[in-house]
């Protein structure tokens, strides 16, 4: 099924009530991903936006969280942007890479995103997109098990460029990022289980 058609019934799906009050997953996590080709990747952020309209028109908000963007606020908050620059030109990508880790752990980040939860406190729906961008500083298995407790009974939309079998998940189809079975795929492309 090409990744358009699976757009649609994406759309079609998360605006029904069932899904937004997650009936039929027993006590189940109420999390889904929704896994695509990278390539494909602006045509998911601008679909994103145009699904995001269509809620609001039928007063369903979402909140949508981009990992890459809370990662640079977390980074800003605490640095400025070209003391980043300054310390990789002296100590090198993999030392940054160190560096950023530390300073992005999953529990700061999870902090940071239930903070954007409470602020924004009326939404019936999280979209979390830039899992791709934000890669390979956090990794989206730790986001989504740390994410867990604070989302409650919300539905949350993982936007995945890789491949989701229903255990593993693999980053841009090339990269394994670790087992993770608590979430469902949504919207199957005819291919995969």
């Amino acid at each position: 099924m090409k990744l358009e058609e699976r757009l649609e019934q994406l759309k079609e799906q998360i605006q029904s009530d069932d899904f937004l009050k997650a009936k039929g997953l027993g006590n189940e996590v109420p999390f889904w991903i929704f896994d695509y080709s990278p390539d494909k990747e602006l045509l998911v952020r601008d679909t994103i936006l145009k699904i995001n309209s269509s809620l609001e028109k039928k007063s369903v908000n979402v909140l949508i969280i981009d990992l890459y963007d809370i990662c640079l606020e977390l980074i800003e908050s605490k640095i400025k942007l070209e003391q980043v620059d300054q310390f990789e030109e002296k100590k090198g990508s993999d030392e940054l890479l160190k560096k950023l880790k530390l300073m992005l752990k999953p529990e700061i980040l999870k902090n940071a995103i239930q903070a954007k939860m409470e602020t924004n406190g009326n939404f019936q729906m999280i979209f979390l997109t830039g899992i791709g961008k934000a890669w390979p500083i956090v990794r989206s298995h730790s986001i989504l098990n740390n994410l867990q407790p604070v989302s409650g009974n919300i539905p949350l939309i993982a936007f995945y460029p890789g491949k989701y079998s229903g255990f593993d998940l693999s980053l841009f189809g090339k990269f394994k990022d670790a087992n993770y079975y608590r979430a469902f795929r949504l919207i199957n492309d005819g291919t995969d289980p």
